[in-house]
C-alpha cells in the first residue's frame, strides 16, 4: 500500500509540468450538470442519430470497426466517448471527419449517441495470453501505475474519464500510444497518457495492443 502511494505520488508530480498546458489546451471541464447530461442519454433516439450520421462507415455495424485504424466504440465507457466528441467538435481532437460529424449535435445529442454504443457488446479480445507485466505490476522506476489500477483488471475501464481497452483493434491502440508520445493527441486531461506513453517504448506498446486488442479484421481482397 505504502509503495502504490508513492508510485502515485510520484505519477502527480511528473505530470504536473504537463497539466497547464493541457488545461490551457482542453476547454472542456467535468461538472455534475455535464454528467447528468451524460445519464440522460437515450439509445434508441442514439441508434437513429447514429443511422442518420452514417457512424458505421468508419465504426462498423453496431460499434465494432472493421477497419484495424479507425476505434471500435461498442461498450465504451459513455462519458469518455462524450468528452471525445465535444472536443472533436471544439476541434481539440484533430479530424475532418468528425469535426464534420459533430457540427451540429447537441449536447443532448451527443448523449444519445455514447448511451447507444455503450449498451452494445464489444468485441472479445484476441487471446487470453498472461497479461505483460505493466498490466498487473506497473513500473515503479519510471513512476508507471498498472494499467488495470485505471483500466480494471479486464481492461473494462470505470468511472467518466478512463476508457475501456478490451477488444480494441490492434493498429488503433498503437497510433493512439503513439500519438500520445509524439503529443499529436493532447486531449488526455492533466497530461497523464502523454506521460505514460511517454516512458512505453514500441515493443512494451506492440504487447499491451496484443494482450488488449481484438482479432484483425478480414481484409478485402484485391
Amino acid at each position: 500500500m505504502k509503495r502504490t502511494f508513492i508510485l502515485t505520488l510520484g505519477l502527480m508530480v511528473a505530470v504536473s509540468g504537463l497539466a497547464r498546458a493541457a488545461a490551457d489546451a482542453d476547454p472542456f471541464v467535468w461538472s455534475r450538470a455535464t454528467l447528468k447530461q451524460i445519464a440522460a442519454g437515450d439509445p434508441a433516439k442514439g441508434e437513429e442519430l447514429a443511422g442518420k450520421l452514417k457512424c458505421s462507415k468508419c465504426h462498423g455495424d453496431k460499434g465494432i470497426s472493421e477497419d484495424d485504424t479507425s476505434p471500435s466504440i461498442a461498450g465504451q465507457i459513455p462519458a469518455y466517448n462524450y468528452k471525445q466528441l465535444v472536443d472533436y467538435k471544439s476541434g481539440v481532437r484533430d479530424s475532418k471527419d468528425m469535426k464534420k460529424a459533430t457540427a451540429k449535435l447537441s449536447p443532448q445529442d451527443m448523449a444519445d449517441l455514447v448511451a447507444y454504443f455503450a449498451k452494445l457488446p464489444p468485441e472479445p479480445p484476441l487471446g487470453k495470453a498472461k497479461p505483460p507485466v505493466l498490466v498487473t505490476k506497473g513500473d515503479p522506476e519510471r513512476l508507471l501505475l498498472p494499467c488495470a489500477m485505471c483500466h480494471g483488471k479486464k481492461g473494462q475501464g470505470w468511472g467518466f474519464e478512463v476508457p475501456a481497452l478490451t477488444g480494441q483493434k490492434g493498429e488503433h491502440f498503437v497510433e493512439t500510444m503513439t500519438a500520445f508520445q509524439t503529443g499529436d493527441r493532447a486531449n488526455d486531461q492533466y497530461g497523464r497518457m502523454r506521460f505514460i506513453a511517454s516512458q512505453l517504448s514500441e515493443q512494451e506498446i506492440a504487447e499491451l495492443a496484443a494482450y488488449y486488442g481484438a482479432k484483425p479484421s478480414p481484409k478485402e481482397e484485391d
